[in-house]
């Protein structure tokens, strides 16, 4: 199973649960699965026959794990019960599962055409209770390993529901009974239910060898659709089933875009389900997406779009974690990024590289950063910022130094070998350099096996004029790298007084190298990557003004009103909860307040907009103006009861640190942002309008690490 998360993408991120295999090779078990799953008490009864490759026969003592509060009733091969005990606890040994032991099978082998049935009858209670992830921004899903509740039920690999030999695929044929007014989900083909009075059963086809089987259930209402051969369906609650044509059509697209672009989609079915707590889970042929997301009708390619891409890579080519995780980042590279750059969205498709790049800058600071090769699953925003965003990067830059052609092909070639067995990073080079016809290995050294990125700067700039062409100037200087060096094709562009540019690339190989260009008029400027095509190492007040400045400072100040009224703390109210339960953040109470500390602040409700009013914040009185009902950003005016703003200015006096400000026009504007204003963490402002984004932007930072002036001549 690939687990993923995506809230609305800088809102959200997503996340892998970790699942080794030693061998691509292993040949699978096959499941005859019953089981009977009661809600309103947690009960689950099972008889499952198994169907084990000789090659695990052959071992002794034959062991496996069930969860552990679950109780094997029998075990029987071949119609005749055997002994079971169970391995000695380890104080390192998982708790959700317990080892079981079958000490010897050699007296029940049979030809290698008739394999022996192995029968295990068990029974217990799953009742592992969501828990909240904490943090100020949704990072990974509530924790549980598993549960079966009247509000919901889910069973996956962490589970061990069924009995689970390590490092094996399966196959399964699953009949499941219910409460007939649920409705469940998992992988493979369901058969025509039957329903009685009080029960629903239904059979589960799952033939292609997976790594798990998982399997949610719930009062569903279900909406199907077809899409050439295969089956499209909604597993909605009845609040958001109305949500279900737009989600069943947006399915149809992508599946309409990336079946062009990666091959034939590789399942039967694809279904997006709801699921009681928040999450952003990508099984084969199926997502369960978190109330909050499906209500907000997230349909977008960093949603349900990474989610779907997901079909053919970690679902169909898997991924041996133990040995890195390259799923993350080049799913989210094709779906939060390339979708919009291949159906012409440029402009969003350059900001989110540069969010990818700040996301990376903020969170995997030298002293916290690893290289992508150590990257498993995610837990923490570093996790992110290394294993989904640098990721991403890195393939955006292995296409930039091979074509879009090769490039597509290597991956096209990747899911063609690669289905139904493991791949690793070995893999991946070992394809981009075939199709590629060249030597990858330096890429991918530098951009997997080590950490950090290149810190480049353009220094000692001068300008002349040309003596045999009047008009023409020469610009000199030198570009160098602090730290490691890299080797990058770094794009430069000159920026000259009559408006236009001239745009080179420098192959960047040394410490330092010195260049000099003629150009047809007055230089300005020098701008390194301007388009954002490269990983650069930033200082954090080379980044620009965001609220994600004061979530990653080392020291942060939060300021409410010390006479707030009744309607203003209660807009705030899911704000200050959220904050209130962080350990590391100064909560002060001042109504107009001054900026003085080394730190960033992060000012809500009143006083930031007195602060505002008082001009003292000198770095954002270029930016925004402030009346009685209107405020003016980069000469945008906003007015109106109904709107609410986030705005991130510099720190008058300290570069590294910001000021965020968060206010309405009010109380009612407010309330709505109040609870999700850190996924708004990636803009200098933003504007909402009763509760909606409709504006946003970015301010410069105070001192840029990618353009440079040049001297006059």
């Amino acid at each position: 199973m690939v687990s993923l998360v995506f809230l609305i993408w800088f809102m959200v991120g997503s996340l892998v649960t970790p699942h080794t295999c030693e061998s691509s090779t292993q040949p699978s078990i096959h499941h005859t699965l019953t089981v009977e799953l009661a809600p309103d008490t947690h009960q689950l009864i099972a008889t499952d026959i198994l169907r084990l490759p000789h090659s695990l026969l052959n071992q002794t003592p034959l062991t496996f794990a069930l969860h552990s509060h679950l109780t094997i009733d029998r075990v029987e091969m071949n119609g005749q019960a055997i002994p079971i005990s169970k391995v000695m606890a380890d104080s390192s040994d998982s708790p959700m599962f317990t080892q079981w032991v079958i000490e010897s099978t050699s007296s029940f082998q049979t030809p290698s055409s008739s394999p022996p049935r192995l029968t295990i009858i068990y029974h217990g209670q799953i009742d592992d209770s969501p828990t909240e992830s904490g943090g100020l921004r949704f990072v990974r899903p509530d924790k549980t390993n598993g549960h079966i509740g009247p509000q919901g039920i889910y069973l996956t690999s962490e589970t061990y529901w069924y009995p689970t030999w390590e490092h094996h695929f399966v196959t399964f044929d699953l009949t499941l009974t219910l409460p007939a007014d649920w409705q469940a989900i998992t992988q493979g083909q369901e058969t025509l239910p039957v329903v009685t009075e009080n029960l629903r059963t239904s059979q589960w086809s799952i033939q292609a060898p997976t790594e798990a089987v998982t399997l949610a259930a719930n009062h569903y209402v279900v909406q199907k659709k077809p899409w050439r051969d295969i089956q499209l369906a909604t597993y909605l609650f009845p609040d958001e089933a109305s949500l279900a044509p737009q989600y069943l059509e947006a399915t149809a697209t992508y599946l309409d875009f990336y079946t062009n672009l990666l091959g034939p989609y590789p399942f039967t079915q694809f279904a997006i389900v709801e699921n009681f707590f928040p999450s952003g889970l990508g099984m084969p042929s199926f997502t369960l997406l978190g109330q909050g997301i499906v209500r907000r009708g997230y349909t977008q390619p960093y949603s349900l779009g990474h989610e779907i891409v997901h079909s053919w890579l970690g679902n169909s080519v898997f991924n041996d974690f133990a040995k890195g995780n390259w799923v993350e980042g080049l799913t989210t590279y094709l779906a939060n990024y390339y979708y919009d750059e291949a159906t012409g969205n440029l402009i969003a498709a350059t900001k989110t590289r540069r969010r990818m790049m700040d996301e990376y800058n903020f969170y995997a600071t030298p002293g916290k950063d690893y290289p992508i090769s150590q990257f498993h699953h995610k837990e923490t925003r570093i996790d992110n910022a290394v294993g989904y965003q640098k990721t991403a990067l890195v393939f955006h830059m292995l296409r930039q130094t091979i074509g879009d052609d090769l490039f597509f092909k290597s991956i096209r070639h990747i899911i063609q070998e690669g289905t139904g067995q493991y791949r690793e990073w070995k893999d991946l080079e070992r394809v981009f350099s075939q199709v590629a016809g060249q030597d990858l290995t330096e890429f991918f050294q530098q951009w997997i096996d080590r950490s950090g990125a290149p810190s480049v700067t353009i220094h000692n700039l001068s300008v002349q004029p040309d003596p045999l062409q009047p008009g023409h100037m020469f610009v000199a200087g030198a570009i160098s790298q602090k730290d490691r060096l890299y080797t990058i094709p770094l794009p430069i562009q000159v920026n000259l007084q009559n408006g236009s540019t001239l745009s080179v690339t420098f192959n960047l190989d040394h410490t330092t190298q010195p260049f000099a260009l003629n150009v047809p008029d007055i230089p300005t400027t020098v701008t390194l990557d301007p388009e954002h095509h490269w990983l650069l190492r930033l200082q954090r007040e080379q980044l620009p003004p965001m609220l994600n400045g004061w979530d990653t400072d080392g020291r942060r100040i939060l300021i409410h009103a010390k006479t707030a009224s009744k309607e203003e703390e209660g807009s705030l109210q899911t704000l200050m909860q959220r904050i209130q339960g962080q350990t590391d953040i100064e909560i002060q109470q001042d109504d107009s307040p001054a900026i003085t500390e080394s730190a960033s602040y992060l000012i809500i409700g009143t006083p930031a907009r007195r602060l505002l009013e008082s001009k003292t914040l000198t770095t954002c009185n270029k930016h925004v103006q402030i009346e009685t009902g209107r405020i003016t950003i980069e000469e945008q005016p906003f007015e109106g009861q109904e709107m609410a703003f986030l705005i991130t200015c510099s720190h008058p006096d300290f570069s590294t640190h910001t000021v965020s400000l968060f206010f309405g026009l009010s109380p009612e504007a407010v309330t709505p942002v109040a609870r999700l204003l850190f996924f708004y963490g990636w803009d200098s402002y933003v504007v909402f309008q009763q509760g909606k984004v409709v504006a946003r932007g970015m301010f410069q930072p105070v001192h840029s690490a990618r353009e440079f002036t040049i001297p006059a001549p």
